[in-house]
């Protein structure tokens, strides 16, 4: 069986990090900020309008639905709670993965 190849690591500088979260963030059609704790409750209103779900139910900023459960979005909207929890989760975890990302880089 042959040796695996060596995997040479490089590292990435800043300004690869910071165009490679720009890419990331303008690969959201909706343009909201990539990070959900920092959306506003327009913002919130907005990516709920956008997914079928009535704004109306949540009238809350990006830190608030961070507090709620799936069984919350469930009660507020019964049709596609689950749907916008899972999606709401997936986004903040990329959030977080790219602030981890580019806290290690800054790192001395």
């Amino acid at each position: 069986m042959p040796a695996p190849a060596p995997c040479e690591r490089r590292a990435v500088g800043a300004d690869a990090a910071h165009a490679w979260a720009d890419a990331w963030a303008a690969a959201d059609a909706d343009a909201l900020p990539l990070d959900p704790r920092q959306w506003t409750r327009r913002d919130v209103g907005a990516w709920a309008a956008r997914r079928g779900a009535r704004p109306e139910r949540f009238p809350m900023n990006g830190k608030a639905l961070c507090l709620m459960s799936g069984a919350m979005f469930a009660a507020r909207e019964p049709a596609c709670g689950a749907a916008l929890h899972r999606e709401f989760r997936r986004r903040l975890a990329k959030a977080l993965a790219l602030q981890q990302l580019l806290d290690a880089l800054a790192a001395p």
